[in-house]
């Protein structure tokens, strides 16, 4: 018999399924389908509940919680298809009887749906044997039938060395569904691995994952993988068998004939089966199954072969109680069961192997949380295979990870909870140090406890904490973390004085204050703009560090952090515009990177040392140059920094074989080394452009711009949840809206404005209202408001112009009489200008008149100020051709002024693109 449509099949079984029987065989004799469909259809209808006297007080009467209880003790003995048990009585009628070219010689076994017999070929084509799987009388459902035909269906999709093969399907001569398979002579294979070694184990399991695999590529789930239902012959082969409780992962599996959900129950309404002990989550509670299911059974097929045991339900007695556990029970690591549970003689052998990258792959295939599982049964295996090759595993510890969840989603609970884990450690350090006073046993439980405790301070501050900070919304619960855990810090270090001083500790207890002043400090991408803060936690560390290193020069995490710290001193300086004072913080901190011995350093520690170095000489080259800006020096200085920064940063770029490798050891969740250095190397070329668009090299500054965009947007892609590249692409799309304009390209500026005010209302409504870009959100409005200008948009400029206003008003008039504060005066006099040189092209001259002669005026005194601010004279002199279409009487004398001032621009340094036009108009 063809195999049926089984969507024909439906729709022909809802056309008939409410007529009268008479009726029905008219229907189906007049229905343009094949044979087989009327055959199919005329099977299903022999059980509907009219015809099998079932109705209203049937099957379906009985309470659905019976059935449920019934069918996990049920399917919990029941055996596989490849596996013997005694016989159905109705087994031995069948000896002899033939099906198609099949004859039945011996009964194999009996299971959930169908006997299983032994069979041998019979019409003389050729000499073989077979298992055949025929449905029970009594058993025949619709429901039943359905999952049987599917089984059948499920088979025919499937071509595979490691699952057992369809050869032939048919109706038995008393007209009950059959089909034949492949018979395997084989054992379960949690017995064929006994005595095997790990790497063995494994071997036979890839062989599994692989069938497994190609059933999902032909989108079917097994859902019930287990021991008996996975034979090993003993040539070494595995062949999956049983595809009874299949789901097809397509749309003819996602109703029944009366247009009931089919994903979890059965047509009946009742829960699918399925064997407890192997099951997952999703599955005990009833839930749609995916093909994380499947990687969930495998999770236990995986531990059960490396350490005899189940991860769950070890002590359960009935199938409901190994139901509960697979809810209720975390799975314990497999390298910490006892030889007493594993029975395995080799067990401590064995458990060194367990731990670590095994422990690790196991725990994420069972994970309760699909989504925290491998996302496919590929990249389950692809880390057993890295384990065997050598090669590092993506797995890491599911526990913390967990952690790392709760803290984003549940901010105030979690860091409450992981304050709570790390006083309970120090309290048991300090209790267990006093007893080591007084015996050798104690002074060394004292120890211990006090490397459980910096193991949790690393955990919690520089892996999972980095992590946290990285995702939306993750900084202001780090700082929570990072407050809670140096509270516990300083008790303990002020509890233990003098020789009692653990450097080790004391190292850690820099860091954190390093870090807790990096994630306050008010100018960096991840900051929450607590400078105050930051100050103070950056001196802590700065003393811990300076008093530590001579002692500890091995240590490069404790310079680096170090380093962090006067960087975040140098930030705030900056910030307040007392850039000397800036810069006279990053010879200490290159001092202290110097001193660090990195001959036996890792990897990680050579790169990080590097990257920082050159970090602080990018900090550097950005303060020269705002030294530069405010002094009317030249930026030589500045530039040779720069370029210094970049040759180090692109050395690091290339070196794809390290970066590679620091990724493969970092948290999944954590930014990629690939991306962080083009974050760096991007805002190195955006200050170098900064600069040549200050000196109007404007042709030079536009690569260097557009190159640091190209490199932020690929750091993007590679990490679409990293907060501090989008802070990144904010400024740097913003200074590239100013190099286009500056070139007269408004289409390409207004782009560039409008990626750079995306990026920072994403982080506005990744961040919050209360956030530093929704503070700073103002600084890119004048850039945006031109943009939109050039284009001709000028209502809508001036909005923005109007909001932008307020900030840069405000900034003004908090800004320092002397020449500090020229440069905020400077900005809102020109904003002011730009303003009204859109109320001009709006046709309201006399609001453009009111609004630019006081800008005129500011302007005009900045332009005159020494040292010279060479921006003013542009900007005045623009503000001055304005007027001179307001005013139109005073344009000579205007015009005259404005060449002066551009003349002068002219002599600092030579001018480019609009700034040059605009001096040739007037010429």
């Amino acid at each position: 018999m063809t195999e049926p449509d089984w969507a024909e099949i439906k729709r022909l079984y809802d056309a008939v399924v409410d007529l009268t029987p008479s009726a029905r065989i008219d229907a189906i004799a007049a229905a343009a389908v094949s044979d087989s469909v009327r055959a199919e259809v005329q099977s299903l209808l022999s059980h509907d509940p009219e015809s099998t006297g079932y109705g209203a007080g049937g099957f379906l009467s009985k309470p659905a919680a019976s059935q449920f209880t019934a069918s996990l003790n049920a399917t919990e003995s029941a055996p596989s298809t490849g596996q013997s048990s005694p016989p159905s009585s109705r087994t031995g009628e069948r000896f002899g009887e033939r099906f198609g070219a099949w004859q039945i010689v011996a009964p194999l076994g009996t299971g959930g749906m169908g006997d299983v017999f032994e069979a041998e070929r019979a019409d003389g084509s050729y000499r073989g044997r077979a298992a055949i799987k025929v449905i029970k009388r009594g058993m025949d459902s619709a429901a039943v039938l359905q999952r049987f035909a599917l089984e059948r269906q499920a088979l025919a999709r499937l071509s595979h060395p490691h699952i057992a093969t369809l050869l032939d399907a048919g109706v038995s001569a008393d007209g009950l569904p059959y089909f034949v398979m492949e018979l395997v002579a084989g054992v379960p294979i949690d017995e064929a691995v006994r005595g095997l070694s790990i790497e063995q184990r494994l071997a036979l399991f890839l062989q599994l994952t692989d069938a497994v695999a190609h059933a999902h590529r032909n989108l079917l789930v097994h859902r019930d993988l287990k021991p008996g239902n996975v034979l090993v012959t003993a040539a070494g082969e595995v062949k999956l068998l049983d595809f009874g409780i299949a789901k097809a992962l397509d749309p003819l599996d996602e109703v029944n004939a009366n247009g009931q959900g089919l994903n979890n129950t059965t047509a009946l309404g009742t829960p699918r089966p399925f064997t407890p002990n192997y099951a997952s989550p999703e599955q005990v509670r009833g839930e749609p199954v995916s093909t994380a299911t499947d990687i969930y059974s495998l999770g236990v097929l995986l531990y059960q072969l490396l350490t005899g045991v189940r991860p769950t339900g070890r002590a359960a007695t009935t199938p409901a109680d190994a139901a509960r556990s697979v809810l209720e029970e975390t799975p314990t690591r497999p390298s910490s069961l006892s030889a007493e549970l594993t029975a395995d003689p080799h067990w401590m052998q064995t458990r060194k192997r367990l731990a670590g990258d095994l422990d690790n792959i196991l725990l994420k295939a069972l994970e309760k949380s699909t989504d925290r599982r491998y996302a496919s049964v590929e990249s389950f295996a692809a880390d057993v295979r890295n384990f065997l090759g050598g090669y590092p595993v993506t797995a890491r510890a599911p526990k913390a990870t967990y952690l790392l969840a709760k803290f984003v989603s549940r901010n105030k609970a979690a860091v409450a909870l992981a304050g709570i884990a790390f006083m309970a450690a120090v309290l048991g350090f300090a209790a267990t140090a006093w007893q080591g006073r007084e015996a050798r046993i104690a002074r060394d439980e004292a120890q211990a406890r006090l490397a459980d405790i910096r193991s949790i301070t690393r955990d919690l501050v520089f892996r999972f904490g980095d992590s946290i900070g990285y995702l939306p919304g993750g900084m202001k619960v780090k700082e929570e973390l990072l407050q809670s855990v140096l509270g516990s810090l300083d008790r303990l270090v002020n509890n233990s004085k003098g020789a009692n001083r653990d450097p080790a500790l004391l190292a850690d207890v820099a860091n954190t204050y390093a870090r807790l002043a990096q994630l306050q400090g008010s100018t960096q991408g991840l900051s929450l703009g607590k400078p105050d803060a930051a100050k103070t936690n950056a001196d802590k560390s700065i003393a811990l560090a300076t008093e530590l290193l001579p002692s500890r020069r091995e240590d490069w995490r404790l310079a680096w952090w170090a380093a962090q710290a006067y960087q975040v001193r140098a930030n705030e300086f900056r910030a307040e515009g007392k850039f000397e004072a800036a810069l006279q913080e990053l010879p200490p901190a290159l001092a202290l990177l110097d001193l660090v011995d990195l001959s036996n350093a890792e990897p990680l520690g050579r790169a990080d040392v590097a990257a920082e170095q050159a970090t602080l000489l990018l900090l550097q080259g950005q303060l020269q140059n705002s030294v530069a800006v405010k002094t009317g020096a030249s930026s030589e200085a500045a530039l040779a920094s720069l370029n210094g920064a970049e040759a180090m940063f692109r050395r690091l770029m290339s070196n794809t074989g390290l970066l590679n490798q620091l990724d493969a050891e970092a948290r999944p969740e954590e930014p990629k080394s690939y991306s962080h250095i083009r974050q760096l190397t991007a805002v190195t070329l955006g200050e170098r452009s900064r600069i040549h668009s200050r000196l109007d090299v404007l042709d030079l500054a536009l690569k260097e711009e557009e190159d640091a965009v190209a490199l932020l947007q690929d750091a993007i892609a590679h990490d679409p949840q990293t907060v501090l590249w989008k802070d990144g692409l904010a400024t740097e799309a913003n200074n590239l809206a100013v190099v286009r304009l500056k070139l007269g390209d408004a289409e390409g500026g207004l782009s560039a404005a409008t990626l750079s005010r995306n990026a920072a209302l994403e982080l506005i409504k990744s961040e919050g209202p209360d956030s530093k870009w929704a503070k700073q959100l103002p600084r890119l409005g004048p850039q945006y408001g031109r943009a939109l200008a050039a284009v001709g948009r000028h209502a809508e400029a001036l909005a923005v112009f109007d909001e932008t206003l307020v900030f840069f008003n405000a900034q003004a008039s908090k800004a320092a009489a002397d020449a500090s504060g020229n440069a905020a005066r400077r900005s809102a006099a020109w904003l002011q200008t730009q303003r009204a040189l859109s109320l001009a092209a709006l046709g309201r001259n006399e609001q453009a008149l009111a609004a630019v002669e006081p800008a005129s005026e500011a302007l005009n005194t900045l332009a005159m100020v020494t040292p010279p601010l060479r921006d003013a004279m542009l900007n005045h002199a623009e503000a001055l051709l304005l007027m001179s279409r307001l005013k139109p009487a005073e344009a000579t004398s205007l015009h005259a002024l404005a060449r002066e001032r551009l003349m002068a621009a002219n002599a600092i340094t030579p001018l480019a693109g609009v700034n040059a036009a605009m001096l040739k108009s007037l010429n």
